[in-house]
């Protein structure tokens, strides 16, 4: 009976545990798919804010998001060569 309540456990524990991985992934899947910086952070704003310990899969994703968030910031830098075409603003 001892090792039913300790299986239980991590089973439950586990199931919790890959519910954080993917409410984590639906958010990193939502800020790879954005095109502006403003749409990424509305995005970063989903993420579940626990004070446990990330596991290596949870870092993971984050590392993936941070990836592509960092990707969305240098699409959104102006360019600083003289050399490069100057785009005309819309009318």
């Amino acid at each position: 009976m001892k090792w039913l309540t300790v299986i239980c456990v991590a089973l439950v524990a586990g199931a919790c545990a890959d519910h954080d991985v993917n409410k984590l992934a639906k958010v990193r899947d939502e800020v790879c798919h954005c095109k502006t910086a403003s749409c990424a952070e509305t995005a970063m704003k989903l993420i579940p804010k626990d004070t446990k310990e990330p596991s290596r899969k949870e870092q993971r994703i984050a590392r993936e998001m941070l990836d592509c968030l960092a990707e969305i910031y240098a699409s959104d830098r102006p360019t600083t060569d003289p050399d490069a075409p100057v785009e005309s603003p819309a009318p």
